[in-house]
């Protein structure tokens, strides 16, 4: 299963990326409408399915991170 995190919305294209680090534009119609930075997503029937469980896994990773700098 490719998860892939949505970096940012540029106009009508939402730029994502892999877990390799390569970058992807696709039209920001495939997403969910609320969808955010940061976000993870699976593809599912040709459009990205928000992946919960990752996005919550890798905000707090980034929380920690930020914590242990302060």
């Amino acid at each position: 299963m490719e998860i892939y995190k949505l970096d940012r919305i540029e106009e009508n294209l939402a730029v994502m990326e892999d877990k390799k680090g390569n970058m992807f534009s696709f039209s920001k119609e495939l997403l969910p409408e609320n969808s955010k930075s940061g976000d993870c997503f699976i593809i599912e029937d040709e459009k990205f399915v928000f992946h919960k469980k990752e996005t919550e896994t890798r905000r707090k990773k980034i929380f920690s991170l930020l914590s242990e700098l302060k």
